[in-house]
């Protein structure tokens, strides 16, 4: 399995937050937060923590970023692109030192995002529990307009 790099979860998050809206969009974020929530909530006392770095807020840290301890995932800074970058550079070299880490979060690019190799190609799909209200339309570099008829 090739490893995860930071810039292949941007690429990732940028994937879902463009491509998968609504629930959908929410679900994969919501799972990247979860994944993320494992590196950045570590417990004081876990060697590997890191309490003055949380790249998804305050750069400095900070020391009631979870002040419910209620074991929500993180909110991911997808409309901050250096915020973005922080977390994706952290999770990625933690990535590298945990295994199970790098396990997961490659599955959740391979489930939700665009892999890294794959860049700049279209995967239509409309799935899980959709509900399609009206029309869609779905592909890649449309030009011109695009009419359903009379509103």
């Amino acid at each position: 399995m090739d490893p995860v790099t930071a810039g292949a979860l941007i690429a990732a998050v940028n994937a879902v937050v463009s491509g998968a809206g609504g629930e959908a969009g929410r679900r994969a974020l919501e799972a990247l937060g979860a994944l993320s929530r494992r590196v950045l909530r570590r417990s004081p006392s876990d060697p590997a923590a890191d309490p003055g770095a949380d790249p998804a807020g305050d750069p400095s840290g900070d020391p009631d970023a979870d002040p419910a301890g209620d074991g929500e995932p993180v909110a991911i800074p997808y409309d901050d692109p250096e915020r973005l970058r922080r977390l994706a550079e952290l999770l990625a070299e933690r990535a590298r030192q945990d295994p199970e880490l790098g396990r997961d979060l490659a599955a959740w690019m391979s489930r939700y995002g665009t892999p890294a190799q794959e860049v700049g190609t279209v995967h239509n799909s409309i799935s899980g529990d959709a509900r399609i209200t009206g029309p869609v339309i779905q592909g890649r570099d449309f030009q011109g307009p695009i009419s359903f008829g009379p509103q």
